[in-house]
């Protein structure tokens, strides 16, 4: 009998910064006796001596040396000293879960498994994460014991360091790493442990916590020849294992992995190549598809793909270098085009050659059911529905109803989405129209009585069509079409596994009318009591507190008005402090985290409502509007009401109300803010050319759109002196570490401004000073900012209100920000700092209908020596700002926003009174 339960094989190389806790981390394993082996594969670094050093103090921890020979011969070393029943391999920079060993020890004996696959997360020193493939390794239903040729899911896990391999075994079969393969080494040995196992035990655990080091420069992340001729040799040594195994019917599912990643990599890496070394790399490509046993698999890929596979085929040097160099600079597009009644990948019009292999023989659609409801016999449907790939102009949408005997057709309008295009495609394909509108159908004089009907959604584009069965994704959604009985006639609505929806009318008499409504009364009591049961108390007294009270606290018209849970700086803040000093009788309540900084600002003026309180969520469900300056959703629900409205989304009758935190127009922002998606029933604008723009765009009727202003605005008042200036850029949503900040262009042309000694020069010559606000997730990333000298001062979040320094500073230098609207609503100058237009609107917004190129209120600069020159030119030349901006700006800036000095709460507060 094995003297240790497992043996931890792990391989050094240079892992000084890691190896301590990766050891630390086995030999402080619940699991014991368990014994470690450290390989140590020629480290130059001090890792050596610490393994030393752990295995010095430590009587069942063993380390060896080698010359650098690889990872698979340390592991092989490793190996031949193993005395344990099981064996694990590890990385040193890896390490294991505190009882990681024992799960996996457990699940394997219990079992009498040969080999046993534990889950594991990935990390790197900003976050955790897990990779989606293991999602489908543990898929719920799956067993706890399984074996690959059975369950193709194991294929996805092909690392051996989250699982044990019984040792013994492993000697039988003469399992060992190969050593002369550096690319695939895990793939092939756990391929031949997987197989051979008798059965494989499963442990839905994080296990393992893996590394991944960007900076690791490993052959798999090296752009060489190299890379490329081992993936070839590790294609070969499959191809013999499964000859070997007589598993030749089973290859398929590895092949075409490998295929994948072959043709992946191409791409990711063929930018770095040389002419010369992409020839020599079009011969190896071409000897990894000759060892191909399934070539059908090359039918399966994408158009893409299947057009650099057939280059490759053919040995076409000229387009092979051509194609991977227009897909390294991302100037592909999924598109499809027609020609002669049918349907190929846009890759046709510049390799018409290979026309036959880009036909697209299969269309595929896209839609979202985003407003569905059943009242009555009335079913009320919108959202939007597209062919990928294919334009969407001029595409006609239908919504079909069949059942056994016959087909029930209803057409649909074709609605506006932008956004869809933006979402779908980066707007490189049009699917603007897209959208379908909101349409109500009576299902009673529709459909026959009687019978289920299956619900499809079809397309017409191009001449092709293309039908799909109608899915309602969403519970909340689905909740909103429960059954309604209307004279004696049930229409009910009912949702497959994966979210089909069909439909089914029928007559009831009045026992049936009487089960029918027994049964959702039942279905209600064990939705609200699995709240009791679960100790949700909050939630449970909400549901008893709003049957028992709904109708006495609808009749006190209550507003629940709020931002972000904690703050009380804008919009919402400005109007609630309006009604509240002029209009005291109407039930105005103001939502906000008690333990806020923003609370003092808005407690004396009563009626607070603390976020995540009980009342807060009893008031969501009465009140008779919501209003907000931010998305109500987000920073307004609490996770009760949240919980309630999903399964009673009857419940939610307020009038929501949008009054905005911004100007919309410099980006599109219909993907957050469309109808379908958000239902406002009055959304606040500043213009008659921003109300266009929502009409259009967001699938608003025109009197649901209000043109008042902000209300904020009625506080701005100028009192600045003149030597100000504020320097307020807006976020990039690319940048999510602070090295990749540092590393930016973003940051580095701020910094380089702040240390331009003919800037530093002008403010001293003007006696200037400048106020950087940096953007709140900059702040988030930045532990210390630098120092500028003591005329450039860091602001800090929380330390003053946006608005104050908006009305102090006389000059705004920003970038895309809407603050600048606020600004220039005092005439004061607003410069925009643009020099990455073009990554900013394909990375990080829509570009909306305001050209910043053209249609700004404020000079426009790309380069930092002209910025300078600006400033100087309104420092210098101009006899007043207000004069600068009103001479040179003002009629561009009145396109966009309709003053009202004074008067925006006020109007803004008759329009919500308004009866609707």
């Amino acid at each position: 009998m094995s003297k240790y339960k497992v043996t931890a094989v792990i391989v050094n190389y240079n892992k000084e910064p890691y190896i301590s806790q990766c050891i630390e981390s086995v030999i402080n394993q619940s699991l014991q006796p368990i014994e470690i082996i450290i390989v140590d594969d020629g480290s130059t670094d001090n890792s050596g001596i610490i393994s030393s050093r752990y295995a010095a103090a430590h009587p069942h921890v063993r380390y060896l040396t080698q010359e650098n020979k690889g990872v698979s011969s340390a592991r092989n070393k490793g190996l031949s000293y193993a005395q344990g029943e099981y064996v694990a391999f590890l990385d040193a920079d890896d390490y294991v879960s505190a009882d990681a060993y024992e799960r996996l020890y457990k699940a394997a004996v219990q079992s009498d498994a040969d080999t046993a696959v534990g889950n594991f997360e990935c990390f790197n020193e900003y976050r955790n994460w897990q990779l989606a493939y293991m999602k489908k390794v543990f898929a719920k239903g799956l067993p706890a014991v399984r074996h690959i040729s059975t369950h193709q899911e194991l294929h996805l896990t092909p690392s051996v360091s989250n699982k044990l391999f019984k040792r013994e075994w492993l000697l039988q079969h003469k399992i060992v790493f190969q050593e002369n393969l550096q690319i695939g080494e895990d793939l092939l040995f756990t391929q031949k442990s997987l197989y051979l196992s008798n059965k494989t035990a499963m442990c839905d655990h994080p296990v393992l916590y893996y590394r991944v080091n960007e900076e690791e420069q490993t052959l798999s992340k090296q752009t060489t020849l190299v890379f490329f001729e081992q993936l070839v040799f590790a294609q070969k040594e499959l191809k013999q294992l499964y000859h070997l195994l007589h598993r030749q019917n089973e290859f398929g599912h590895i092949e075409k992995r490998q295929l994948d990643f072959f043709i992946s990599s191409l791409f990711r890496k063929a930018a770095a190549f040389s002419k010369e070394s992409l020839h020599e790399l079009l011969i190896i490509s071409h000897a990894f598809i000759h060892t191909l046993t399934e070539k059908s698999l090359l039918n399966q890929l994408d158009s893409k793909d299947k057009l650099l596979s057939q280059i490759i085929i053919q040995k076409d040097y000229e387009r092979f270098v051509k194609f991977l160099s227009s897909f390294c600079k991302d100037s592909f597009t999924y598109e499809l085009v027609q020609q002669d009644q049918k349907v190929y990948s846009k890759l046709v019009e510049e390799y018409p050659a290979y026309a036959q292999w880009l036909e697209v023989h299969s269309l595929q659609a896209e839609h979202r059911i985003e407003v569905i409801r059943l009242e009555g016999a009335n079913l009320t449907i919108g959202g939007y529905g597209f062919v990928k790939g294919l334009s969407t102009e001029g595409i006609q949408k239908e919504l079909v109803f069949k059942s056994k005997m016959e087909t029930k057709i209803i057409s649909l309008e074709n609605e506006l989405r932008t956004d869809v295009s933006y979402l779908f495609a980066h707007n490189k394909i049009n699917y603007h129209h897209a959208g379908f509108k909101t349409t109500t159908i009576n299902l009673v004089n529709l459909l026959q009585n009687g019978s289920s009907w299956n619900v499809f959604l079809r397309l017409r584009a191009g001449g092709k069509t293309v039908e799909e069965p109608v899915q309602v994704i969403l519970a909340q959604l689905r909740n909103h079409a429960k059954p309604n009985i209307t004279h004696n006639i049930e229409v009910s609505a009912s949702f497959s596994t994966n979210s089909q929806m069909s439909i089914r009318v029928k007559k009831v008499n009045f026992l049936e009318k009487c089960i029918s409504r027994l049964t959702g009364i039942k279905r209600a009591v064990r939705y609200d009591v699995s709240f009791l049961k679960k100790k949700d108390y909050h939630t449970f007294s909400a549901i008893v507190l709003y049957k028992l009270f709904n109708r006495l606290y609808r009749n006190k018209n209550i507003w629940l008005i709020g931002e972000r849970k904690d703050t009380a700086q804008d919009n919402s803040y400005h109007l609630y402090t309006y009604i509240r000093t002029n209009y005291q009788h109407q039930n105005a309540y103001y939502v906000i985290d008690k333990n806020a900084e923003d609370y003092h600002r808005i407690k004396d003026l009563g009626n607070i409502v603390h976020f995540n309180s009980l009342k807060h969520t009893l008031y969501l469900l009465v009140s008779q509007k919501t209003i907000n300056s931010y998305s109500e959703a987000s920073n307004m629900y609490t996770t009760a009401y949240k919980n309630i409205i999903k399964y009673y989304p009857e419940w939610q009758q307020n009038e929501k109300i949008f009054i905005q935190h911004g100007v919309i127009g410099v980006s599109r922002v219909n993907h957050v803010l469309h109808k379908n998606r958000m239902n406002y029933s009055q959304f606040v604008v500043s213009s008659p050319f921003e109300k266009k723009h929502i009409v259009k765009e967001f699938g608003y009727s025109e009197d649901e759109v209000i043109v008042t202003g902000l209300a904020r605005w009625d506080a701005l008042k100028d009192i600045s002196t003149g030597k100000e200036i504020l320097v307020m850029p807006t976020w990039r949503n690319w940048l999510k570490t602070e090295e990749q900040l540092f590393e930016s262009d973003y940051w580095n042309r701020y910094i380089s401004l702040f240390k331009d000694e003919e800037f530093i020069r002008l403010l001293e010559q003007k006696d200037l000073t400048v106020t950087f606000f940096p953007h709140y997730q900059m702040q988030k990333l930045i532990k210390t900012f630098p120092e500028f000298g003591s005329r450039i001062k860091i602001a800090k979040q929380g330390e003053e209100t946006v608005q104050n320094m908006l009305k102090r500073h006389s000059v705004l230098l920003t970038d895309y920000s809407t603050v600048a609207f606020d600004f220039a609503y005092m005439n004061k100058p607003v410069l925009f700092y643009q020099f990455d237009y073009d990554d900013f609107y394909s990375k990080h917004y829509n570009e909306g209908p305001i050209n910043h190129k053209f249609d700004l209120f404020g000079k426009r600069v790309e380069e930092q020596g002209a910025l300078i020159e600006e400033f100087k030119s309104i420092y210098t030349e101009k006899d007043s700002l207000e004069e600068y901006f009103i001479t040179q700006y003002q009629s561009k800036f009145d396109k966009f926003v309709s003053k009202k000095p004074g008067l925006i709460s006020e109007q803004l507060f008759q329009a919500i009174s308004e009866e609707r």
